[in-house]
């Protein structure tokens, strides 16, 4: 797989050089608050000294998880708005709100221990996107602009689930790390009624990823945002879903992680 993000990296810094962009390119920074959950299960293999062994899957939920928590993004754009360059950095650090009795092993920590998961993750995009058509209604008089653009996405992403453990023999602590890249093939949608815009945008990645990630991944995301009257400010808000799924090994003990992510962002838009 290492080929394969190599040959991503390439193609990228090959778009970024030859990606039509205006002469005079608007330069937009959107920094956001991200009101995020994350859910899904986890599995780990454990090893009682005759090999390892597989486990079920434990809920992220019941080990403290899948509750609103807020973090920060920011996001900058190069070009005319819509088409263009599009980097976006995200992170994500959750804290439990709760903890549950593992009903099966999850690798060095012991069914029966009460746990609990905190996952953290560092986020990074790269979007390129040039619009392919571009069309004018009229809802009660009022002219709607919309416009379609198509384009590809290449994501790297790196997240820790630590999960502590404890019972009447002591603590336990377990880690698994998922980290790589993942290419995406991405749609973007725009319509423009006055000073309100409704952004739609659609990214999928049929199992084109390195690393730990792997299967099938979508991301979709889509924000309301009002431009301010004679500023060059925009005020936003959107809601974002994506799936995370990898799967790896540490210590000799295989683990599978299926998870999703969702929620609400709120932001501004200044343009430069």
């Amino acid at each position: 797989m290492r080929q394969l993000t190599l040959l991503g990296l390439a193609l990228a810094l090959t778009a970024c050089e030859s990606f039509p962009v205006p002469t005079d390119p608007r330069v937009n920074v959107s920094p956001y608050f991200a009101h995020y959950r994350l859910r899904g299960d986890v599995a780990m293999q454990n090893n009682p000294g005759s090999g390892p062994e597989n486990n079920s899957p434990q809920s992220l939920e019941a080990m403290g998880q899948g509750h609103y928590a807020d973090d920060i993004g920011v996001r900058a754009d190069i070009g005319d708005g819509f088409s263009g360059i599009r980097v976006d950095y995200y992170q994500l650090e959750m804290g439990p709100s709760g903890s549950t009795t593992l009903g099966d092993d999850f690798g060095s920590i012991p069914a029966g221990a009460t746990a609990q998961a905190q996952p953290k993750m560092d986020e990074w995009r790269l979007s390129l996107t040039q619009e392919v058509y571009a069309t004018k209604m009229r809802w009660r008089e009022a002219p709607i602009d919309m416009r379609l653009g198509l384009g590809g996405t290449w994501a790297n992403r790196r997240m820790d689930v630590d999960v502590r453990g404890t019972d009447l023999s002591g603590s336990y602590a377990q880690k698994i790390d998922l980290g790589g890249d993942v290419f995406f093939a991405a749609a973007r949608y725009r319509a423009t009624l006055g000073q309100v815009s409704l952004d739609i945008e659609y990214a999928l990645s049929p199992d084109l990823q390195s690393g730990e990630w792997d299967d099938i991944t979508q991301d979709f995301e889509t924000r309301l945002s009002y431009a301010v009257p004679f500023q060059d400010v925009t005020v936003f808000a959107g809601w974002r879903y994506a799936t995370l799924n990898g799967s790896g090994s540490a210590g000799g003990l295989d683990y599978d992680a299926d998870m999703t992510l969702d929620g609400y962002q709120f932001g501004v838009t200044i343009t430069f």
